[in-house]
């Protein structure tokens, strides 16, 4: 498998062969076929978020450790399954929800993945799709792109459901509501 994984905060990406993984119980091996560039990848490049006055926020303080493989608008096709997996068949086209948490804390359990303290990001907190191929930790994060290109599915996982998120946050809207959506 060749990777394209941050070694040292800020310093350019360097490409990393090692053995394909094999998906054990739920997990499922995808082979990425295309991966958005996200704006957060830059910050996550370089180490840190800029909180403003001069204050950042280092992910090595947030518990990331290097070699990281960015990327975290995966397309992929399944290609194995670990003994576990379900809902999906080798050779499925899929989108990666990337947004994954540790699937053992309170949030967890309720489904509120992006609450958890101790994440497992796909290309933010693990191993992104910067790669040739990415294990997902279950088949519920994956899903069906049918009638969409690979392209545009992809930064689905990030942009789309941004925007989506906002929505479901501005709540019921009446006929005569508006709402302004800021930013591509």
């Amino acid at each position: 498998m060749l990777s394209y994984r941050i070694t040292e905060w800020g310093a350019p990406l360097e490409a990393q062969e090692e053995a394909t993984p094999d998906p054990q119980g739920s997990e499922v091996l995808l082979r990425v076929e295309a991966c958005g560039v996200c704006h957060s990848d830059l910050h996550i490049w370089d180490g840190y978020f800029d909180m403003g006055g001069g204050r950042k926020v280092t992910l090595a303080e947030r518990g990331v450790e290097l070699p990281l493989t960015l990327g975290h608008e995966i397309v992929g096709e399944v290609v194995a399954m670990g003994p576990d997996a379900g809902g999906v068949a080798v050779g499925d086209k899929r989108v990666a929800f990337p947004w994954i948490g540790c699937r053992h804390c309170a949030p967890c359990d309720r489904g509120e993945d992006l609450m958890c303290l101790r994440p497992k990001y796909l290309g933010t907190r693990v191993h992104g799709g910067y790669s040739d191929h990415v294990i997902v930790p279950h088949s519920k994060y994956l899903f069906d792109y049918q009638g969409v290109s690979r392209n545009l599915a992809c930064t689905y996982a990030c942009a789309g459901i941004t925007a989506y998120s906002a929505l479901k946050k501005a709540g019921p809207l009446g006929e005569d509501d508006h709402v302004l959506i800021i930013g591509a």
